[in-house]
């Protein structure tokens, strides 16, 4: 059952107990976030990576690579991973996208791969207005954590761009733990790395599906922040 923002108030009101815990997720729950890995442009700086080590490609033959090779790639993760909702490391789709051209990369050479690709696709990286705000202020009585479906070989660098990794005592990305939200076993990472309790842990974020019935499921009380969290600082305030 998710916490609807009368209930929540209604319950942090009525039993005077309080999250010491604030789990956020982070793509377009703290960043407003908009990328387009379907276009050529995205594209072209790949093209010429790969044309540097005797690759040849183009935009078109990549983005069908791309597709094609994450699909593949998540297939076998569901026949081979003991979790129920495995994740993936995007380098290894690089890889696959290489051999598949005719060349080869190092994990190395992948990942710069991946970084290049992401740096192009960004159309929008921003925090939401009130975010830092509303973190400094739940950060004078509680814990911060993220909680992210992520690939960590761009997005350590995308949350250290936006000035917030300072206000966190963890940040957890799923491709770090070869699983992802809903599943149990993400939250368990966090959970046993921080020595958390699920009476006082909140999660915060925008999916319904992964963020909200994965916290549901793991006993958390849950605020869903369409629109990104600072737009829905009145409630999340009131749980602090």
């Amino acid at each position: 059952m998710f916490f609807s923002k009368p209930l929540a108030i209604m319950v942090a009101l009525l039993y005077n107990y309080y999250m010491k815990n604030f789990v956020f997720d982070f793509y377009n729950t703290l960043a407003d976030t908009h990328t387009d890995e379907h276009s050529a442009e995205s594209w072209q700086g790949v093209v010429q990576f790969l044309a540097e080590r005797e690759i040849e490609s183009d935009p078109q033959k990549l983005i069908t690579l791309y597709d094609e090779c994450w699909a593949s790639y998540s297939a076998d993760l569901k026949e081979t991973s003991k979790y129920a909702y495995p994740e993936g490391n995007i380098t290894e789709v690089y890889k696959r996208m290489a051999i598949t051209l005719g060349g080869a990369l190092s994990d190395k050479e992948a990942a710069m791969c991946a970084q290049i690709a992401r740096k192009d696709s960004i159309r929008k990286l921003r925090l939401f207005d009130g975010t830092v705000e509303l973190l400094k202020t739940l950060k004078r009585t509680a814990k911060l954590y993220i909680l992210s479906n992520a690939q960590s070989v761009f997005t350590v660098d995308e949350i250290n761009s936006l000035g917030i990794a300072d206000l966190f005592d963890g940040i957890l990305l799923s491709s770090d733990y070869g699983c992802r939200k809903p599943d149990k076993a993400f939250f368990d990472c966090l959970f046993k790395k921080y020595g958390l309790k699920r009476l006082d842990t909140v999660m915060i974020g925008d999916d319904m599906e992964s963020d909200g019935k994965g916290a549901v499921a793991y006993g958390l009380r849950y605020v869903y922040a369409g629109g990104g969290a600072a737009a829905h600082r009145v409630e999340i305030i009131t749980l602090a």
